[in-house]
């Protein structure tokens, strides 16, 4: 029974679909498009390569150029402190302009970089053919908007965040590389938890009670946002950055690193705790058991014993919050179902082409469904409603097939070099990403800018990792 059992896996097509990489598609190595694509996408930096050729005596004794030299070798440090740059700003100075003209000043530098090298042509090879129709799918929801005016803003922001993402992609190359980036991640959440502190326990934060039903939270207390200016976003921003600590710790060089390392992250699991998010929660916890799956299946059974046996020892205050996801009369679980309704009738209307990208669009549109339920709402309180909605059909199914692409070719590589560092940061990523999908499932986790432009950061690690031809 035994033998027929294996035979019939190792000879199921479904299991050997699932089992091996695709992450390198012949048909889209060689399209015709693509090449176009390339070719477009790399003429400045062949043009700069071709000025550089013709009068590289001038430009070699250029300080100026020696300088920009250094600096492209070095791109992924400069893409590490723009993380922090984009993590520490306080909500109320941001502003996503900054972030635009952060990647802006990037791509300069990566151009620069590319002209000045041997091979100014970009590997776009390295994009995932999905992800690439997944932001087509963008740019044309936000060019057929029924509100352009509305949807420019947020269009300008997603061209951007793809140009970012593909020059991390490109730039990240070795395991060296990846590793150092994250550990700016690793750096950007514990700065934040430090800001965190000092909003808690210096300045003091008043309870909220827009944020917050209280005749059925009395102890949970002040909710923290430390840099994020609301506590549910800064939930988000924890669930993407917190598993960076595990390869981080099980790679140290040596055991006092690992110590350092542990005693930073307790901060920040603290303000993860503080935050008050239940949705929070349940994703981190979500994202730990993927990361174990991942990296050891035999924990599994003690990761699950080890949080059963801990839920009498949690604070009462948290234990409480966690009952309330399933208490009917909890406010915010009420005020979504009153969205979703009118959501789902306005969803029948669109859900070919979308309204448009950005909530701005969808929310004008929405008051036109008042006679269902509310009249205005910020978004939909779900992801995939809410890029429903903003993008049509082609877009959340692009989406659900580049997810679905991510996960198992991750998982492939993961199994092929078990606990090395790259698996480690893949399994990282990958259980961040999925964990804040599941949050997503709860709140609309790309409501603001900055988290999406971390979640496809997450995205931008997992892929670079995937490239790496040794694990």
């Amino acid at each position: 029974m035994k033998r027929t059992f294996k035979n019939q896996l190792q000879n199921s097509r479904f299991i050997n679909f699932l089992t091996t990489d695709t992450s390198k598609n012949k048909n889209w190595n060689d399209s015709i498009s693509l090449n176009i694509l390339i070719y477009i996408v790399s003429l400045p930096s062949i043009i700069i390569n071709l000025m550089y050729s013709k009068f590289h005596n001038l430009f070699d004794s250029s300080y100026f150029i020696k300088f920009f030299k250094f600096i492209g070798s070095n791109l992924h440090y400069c893409i590490g402190l723009s993380i922090i740059f984009i993590s520490i700003i306080p909500d109320h100075i941001w502003s996503n302009l900054y972030g635009v003209v952060l990647i802006m000043l990037i791509t300069i530098l990566y151009y620069l970089n590319k002209g000045l090298s041997e091979n100014p042509k970009l590997e776009l090879k390295k994009l995932d053919y999905s992800l690439v129709i997944f932001f087509a799918t963008l740019f044309i929801a936000g060019l057929t908007s029924v509100f352009l005016r509305e949807s420019l803003n947020q269009l300008i922001f997603y061209i951007a965040t793809f140009v970012f993402i593909t020059i991390i992609i490109l730039e990240v190359d070795s395991e060296k590389k990846l590793y150092d980036l994250i550990k700016f991640i690793v750096l950007s959440a514990v700065l934040t938890s430090i800001y965190g502190l000092y909003q808690w326990q210096i300045v003091g934060i008043a309870v909220n009670p827009s944020l917050t039903d209280l005749t059925i939270n009395q102890n949970l207390g002040a909710r923290v946002f430390s840099s994020f200016g609301n506590p549910n976003v800064y939930g988000e921003f924890l669930v993407l950055s917190i598993p960076f600590f595990f390869p981080l710790i099980f790679k140290a060089n040596n055991m006092m690193q690992k110590v350092i390392l542990t005693i930073s992250s307790l901060p920040v699991l603290l303000m993860l705790f503080k935050t008050g998010s239940r949705s929070a929660w349940v994703a981190f916890a979500v994202c730990i058991f993927i990361f174990v799956f991942l990296w050891n299946k035999k924990y599994i059974p003690v990761l699950i014993i080890l949080g059963l046996l801990a839920i009498p020892f949690l604070p009462s205050s948290i234990y409480n919050r966690l009952m309330t996801i399933f208490n009917p009369n909890d406010t915010s679980l009420k005020y979504r179902q009153m969205i979703m309704g009118p959501a789902l009738v306005m969803l029948r209307d669109y859900w070919i082409t979308g309204v448009g990208l950005g909530s701005k669009t969808v929310a004008l549109i929405y008051q036109r469904y008042k006679s269902f339920g509310l009249t205005t709402v910020a978004h939909t309180h779900n992801l995939f409603i809410q890029l429903w909605l903003e993008a049509g059909i082609l877009s959340i199914l692009s989406f659900i097939m580049f997810m679905f692409r991510l996960a198992k070719n991750s998982y492939v590589k993961v199994s092929k070099f078990s606990n090395s560092k790259q698996s480690l940061i893949i399994s990282a990523a990958l259980a961040s990403t999925l964990g804040i999908l599941v949050m997503g499932l709860a709140d609309y986790v790309w409501f603001y800018n900055r988290i999406f432009l971390m979640f496809w950061i997450n995205i931008s690690i997992v892929l670079s990792a995937l490239n790496l031809k040794q694990g």
